[in-house]
């Protein structure tokens, strides 16, 4: 039999039992895994998906929350002051599972709601206060594996990434973690999420709402986008935020050096969000 068959499945056979028995700990496989013998014996294997995830639980110190999170320009957050049906729109539009809740502004945040802490409460005497959970703080060079394991041991699993002046920075979830080791996470709705962004297209330009991806983005014009990795630039909205630091009004046009011409087809106060975008010729 093939000895890398054979060592895969030692080490696939060793963490099923760890995870089935009742005296382990996670800690006992993580530190399993990172020991020098269990990296020397990764060498051997082959190049699939269980070897990638091994390699990414043994990186995971390499980065901090900040390299995950998503940045302040992009956090979706519910004001205290919010009606009912306000808050409900919020949650028909950005589909996110929990919610952060300020007062005044994203730098005060009081808590998070579940939306299925939501749905269970009428809209008569509604009071956001009965369904506030707390929220984490981390700091932006928090490792990675202490997160997922605070998120885990508290049953929180929504944080909220603070500055050195306790400004909010960025908010991080357990997905956010997850996906770090195992890959991007896609549900049934994905897909299909990602159409519903483009409002619409011509040959020559694109009306997408403020989330779309700038990866997408950049398939659609055939064009790389500058940014660097310490950007940590993932939307359109958060592009045109980086270029001008604030919130544009409606029917600005924001130039990108890369040649776009972006027009803002609605804001408010607190957010971008539609825009068209097309190139400056």
């Amino acid at each position: 039999m093939n000895s890398n068959i054979d060592k895969t499945s030692t080490w696939k056979n060793w963490i099923i039992k760890k995870l089935l028995s009742n005296n382990s700990t996670k800690e006992d496989i993580l530190n399993f895994i990172a020991n020098e013998d269990s990296k020397n014996e990764l060498k051997d294997f082959d190049d699939n998906n269980e070897k990638n995830l091994i390699k990414n639980i043994l990186k995971l110190n390499e980065n901090s929350v900040e390299d995950l999170m998503v940045p302040r320009s992009e956090i979706v957050a519910v004001n205290y002051e919010q009606s009912y049906f306000e808050i409900l729109d919020v949650i028909k539009k950005e589909a996110h599972s929990r919610m952060p809740v300020y007062k005044k502004n994203i730098d005060n945040v009081i808590g998070f709601f579940h939306i299925k802490d939501f749905i269970k409460v009428s809209d008569k005497n509604f009071n956001i206060n009965s369904i506030l959970r707390e929220v984490l703080y981390f700091a932006p060079k928090s490792p990675i594996l202490e997160c997922l394991k605070t998120m885990r041991s508290s049953s929180i699993h929504i944080g909220l990434v603070i500055d050195g002046v306790g400004g909010v920075k960025g908010l991080l979830t357990i997905e956010d973690l997850v996906e770090e080791i195992v890959g991007e996470i896609e549900d049934e709705h994905d897909a299909e999420d990602k159409d519903e962004l483009i409002i619409d297209k011509t040959n020559d330009s694109i009306t997408v709402d403020a989330s779309y991806r700038i990866e997408e983005l950049e398939q659609f014009f055939n064009i790389k986008i500058k940014r660097t990795d310490e950007d940590e630039i993932f939307t359109v909205g958060g592009l045109v935020y980086s270029i001008i630091n604030r919130i544009p009004n409606t029917n600005e046009i924001i130039k990108t050096e890369d040649n776009l011409m972006i027009k803002i087809i609605k804001s408010n106060n607190r957010k971008i969000e539609t825009v068209e975008i097309k190139i400056n010729n």
